[in-house]
């Protein structure tokens, strides 16, 4: 029983470990991607990518900074040229790619806040949004300022279950090439029908969590 839970515990170890060695040279990769593009003024691409950049978020990285940064400078390069369409769009992105990165916590909240800022002002300085909205130009960026910052979570539960569910079948798979195979490559039954079932079960759960967060 020790070396199962001594095994279990490894393989979460190592799963945690490549995990956060393949969200960092991703974000790097992307990064680089990204300012490669941006150097030769394609910044349609280059957007694409720093986005990629911070989704690949993980904590102490300087990467999401970075092409936050990037993606901050280039909506203001935006609004300079009176792109304000471009600048905003930009903004979205820049936004909801820290939000597409939250758990327990919201990355990013220095950007957020000024992404909201400046959405709001952007949205309310549309000629369109007055005609749609007869209100004072101050009224009209506080109405939008406070459904920007009104938070919309995940589900918790749906959370949790991606969460249970992800671990749950990669260690199964992880289990079932130490525990189920043999040096042969045969397979011992036993130990293969307890680790497929708990593989499909925890599949189960992923999938039923990913669709109800």
């Amino acid at each position: 029983m020790k070396t199962y839970i001594l095994n279990i515990l490894a393989a979460f170890a190592i799963l945690i470990l490549l995990t956060c060695l393949k969200i960092y040279f991703n974000g790097k990769e992307e990064l680089s991607l990204a300012e490669e593009l941006s150097s030769k003024k394609n910044y349609a691409q280059a957007i694409t990518h720093y986005e990629r950049a911070i989704q690949w978020h993980i904590p102490g990285s300087s990467t999401a900074a970075l092409a936050a940064e990037k993606l901050w400078h280039i909506s203001l390069s935006y609004e300079s040229k009176k792109l304000t369409d471009e600048a905003l769009k930009t903004c979205r992105i820049l936004r909801g790619a820290f939000y597409s990165t939250r758990s327990f916590f919201i990355p990013g909240q220095k950007w957020i806040h000024l992404c909201n800022e400046k959405m709001a002002h952007w949205m309310a300085s549309n000629p369109n949004m007055a005609d749609k909205v007869p209100l004072s130009f101050e009224n009209r960026k506080n109405k939008f300022l406070k459904i920007l910052k009104t938070d919309r979570p995940p589900s918790t539960l749906g959370s949790i279950l991606t969460e249970v569910g992800f671990f749950g079948w990669v260690a199964c798979a992880a289990l079932f090439l130490f525990k189920a195979v043999t040096p042969t490559a045969g397979l011992k039954p036993r130990p293969a029908i307890i680790y497929s079932t708990a593989f499909l079960l925890f599949y189960a759960i992923w999938i039923l969590g990913m669709f109800n967060v």
